[in-house]
């Protein structure tokens, strides 16, 4: 397996694992503070994941990015661009750059259970789709 291959499926299992742990933490109805701590935290994983894969593919593309304060955004319209994520998927993933640039610069503690919750429900689908449109 090449380093190109252990990358990309690396980064595949982990965003596998960490949709299942979002999956278990949502299907409870109660969530303790930590618990929603590492909500917080799996969606950012997932967010980070998946832009590692974008910005490989990218990079093999031989599609340059100015690292500038919105590079990641420029990231995500630059895949739309060349066909690496749809306009349904560009969205999601826009709304977890958002909470993932939170995340970073807050506190885990401040978190809101009800705001995770709906970022959450449609990451499993965004996951699977993009995954899935990984492997053509």
């Amino acid at each position: 397996m090449s380093g190109k291959d252990s990358f990309l499926e690396d980064e595949r299992k982990n965003i596998e694992k960490a949709v299942i742990m979002i999956e278990g933490l949502t299907e409870k109805t109660d969530l303790s503070k930590y618990e929603v701590i590492a909500l917080g935290t799996l969606l950012q994983n997932i967010y980070t994941g998946i832009e590692g894969i974008i910005r490989y593919q990218l990079q093999n593309m031989g599609v340059r990015l100015q690292k500038d304060e919105n590079w990641h955004k420029n990231l995500l319209m630059k895949s739309r661009e060349h066909g690496i994520i749809s306009d349904a998927q560009f969205e999601g993933l826009l709304e977890l750059l958002l909470f993932r640039h939170m995340h970073m610069h807050g506190y885990g503690f401040m978190l809101d259970e009800t705001r995770l919750r709906e970022l959450a429900a449609p990451v499993p689908d965004l996951c699977k789709g993009f995954l899935k449109n990984q492997n053509k």
